[in-house]
């Protein structure tokens, strides 16, 4: 009994201190997910508690509820994870920290652009009925609970909402003139683009499926009058209207490239991009994978060139560096973020202290990134916080580009692709064109230049990324080193 009595009171003082706005700081577990520990502020004269909108990345405005994990009427328990959510970079767990029911699930699976604070589920604690949950409605500055009596009504009121909101997203003028033309109400087709607009291919399957046909607008006179002879005789241009049988895919905004796109702008109009290139002979490198790839051992090109890239970055430390506030820092450790493309837009999973791995660790390392990366399962310590970034564009045959800088870092490396050229000897030999995009706030060209030295030395002499590590007794065993 005094076992049970102190648990109660411990409970009710940690709901008491929760209503201070006591929070614990977020974590990381095994699953693969990032995990918020929220707690929720409970009014002391509601009988619910609402669950909001967590804050889960630094960059996060809204998000995207990806699954529900628990369903209305389930007991929760500090720990239990209530469900996942999309944000602007990866898939993140939602965890709780105090015992009660889900009582209402306010924002359903495959929302989008929630924003943080929104209300998106309500609690309620056990032994209440959580079928007669209130629910807080926010109006002005005043919170305003609402009781739901049966799931029917909430399902009636979300079908008046939708409606409501259906005639307030406007029309575009190809659908428009549609719906003029066959003299039909917007109001009777179901939309199926997002957030409710209303598409041309609506209409058209509306057309199609009622046999409809299209209104006469007016007599028109077959004889022309003399203006508009005079307005015939005048050049004029002709405007394409898509042919009736077109139909167009709308492709949403995710929230990831809604961020990449405004981060790749804060980067071009703040940070002054200097740029400079340099070849190097891959031959050496080429012919030491496929010794590698005779023992055994897979790696690619791009492995060896994260490799290289540390080394250099240990060696030219300047260009290892990040902003903190006004101040530019060289960090001691390489971290190089490398750009992976996904579904979603273009994420940078971090090779961590990558001049101490050996090229088949760091070969390892990244295929387990990427493939999580593309699943959207990483965690947030994987994908920032990097202090250099590689981007490979060499394998889809792009010869060279430039990137743009992903700040806080102070540069990033292009990749191209490889080609024969004419060597100095008329020998022909395979290079690769790299080009380093740096601020000229914190790097000048003198230290850029060390660096794709050191860079080019390291590619062309493949045996200083493979000295002192495992795959160097691999070669001297296969008597090929």
């Amino acid at each position: 009994m005094a076992a049970s009595g102190i648990v109660r009171f411990g409970r009710r003082f940690s709901k008491h201190l929760l209503s201070t706005g006591l929070k614990e700081p977020n974590k990381i577990t095994e699953n693969g997910h990032y995990i918020a520990r929220t707690f929720f502020t409970k009014c002391a004269d509601q009988a619910s508690t609402p669950v909001l909108m967590p804050a889960l990345s630094p960059t996060m405005s809204e998000g995207t509820i990806v699954k529900w994990l628990k369903k209305e009427g389930e007991s929760v328990v500090p720990g239990d994870v209530l469900c996942e959510i999309q944000t602007d970079k990866a898939v993140v767990s939602m965890e709780v920290d105090e015992e009660g029911i889900l009582a209402k699930i306010l924002k359903p699976e495959n929302t989008t652009d929630i924003k943080i604070g929104t209300l998106i589920a309500v609690m309620v604690e056990e032994g209440d009925d959580w079928r007669t949950a209130e629910i807080p409605v926010e109006s002005g500055s005043q919170t305003e609970p609402i009781t739901t009596l049966e799931k029917s009504t909430s399902t009636e009121d979300h079908t008046t909402t939708t409606k409501t909101s259906h005639t307030e997203i406007p029309i575009g003028p190809s659908v428009r003139k549609l719906l003029e033309e066959y003299n039909i109400t917007a109001a009777t087709v179901q939309p199926s683009g997002p957030h409710g607009r209303l598409l041309k291919g609506d209409i058209l399957k509306y057309v199609k499926s009622n046999s409809l046909s299209k209104q006469d607008l007016g007599a028109v006179s077959n004889t022309p009058t003399k203006e508009e002879v005079i307005q015939t005789s005048q050049p004029t241009t002709t405007v394409f209207v898509p042919g009736e049988e077109e139909e167009f895919i709308d492709i949403p905004l995710t929230n990831m490239r809604r961020t990449i796109a405004r981060r790749l702008t804060e980067s071009k109009m703040t940070i002054p991009h200097s740029y400079i290139s340099i070849e190097s002979n891959i031959k050496a490198v080429s012919d030491l994978r496929k010794q590698l790839l005779g023992e055994g051992i897979k790696v690619s090109m791009n492995d060896f060139i994260i490799k290289a890239s540390a080394i250099a970055l240990q060696r030219v430390p300047a260009l290892n560096a990040v902003w903190h506030g006004e101040e530019v820092k060289m960090s001691s450790n390489v971290d190089i973020s490398v750009a992976v493309a996904t579904d979603q837009g273009l994420i940078t999973p971090i090779i961590k202290n990558a001049a101490y791995l050996a090229v088949d660790e760091i070969s390892s390392s990244i295929k387990d990134l990427a493939v999580r990366a593309r699943e959207g399962k990483l965690q947030l310590h994987e994908f920032q916080g990097g202090t250099f970034t590689i981007s490979n564009l060499g394998m889809f045959g792009i010869s060279e580009f430039t990137a743009v800088i992903n700040p806080p870092q102070t540069a990033i490396m292009a990749i191209g692709s490889s080609r024969l050229v004419a060597g100095q000897d008329g020998q022909p030999q395979t290079n690769m064109t790299v080009t380093v995009s740096y601020d000229s706030r914190a790097i000048d060209e003198t230290n850029a230049s060390q660096f794709l030295e050191v860079f080019k030395e390291v590619m062309e002499s493949p045996s200083l990324m493979i000295v002192g590590s495992s795959l160097s007794s691999t070669l001297k065993l296969a008597g090929s080193y």
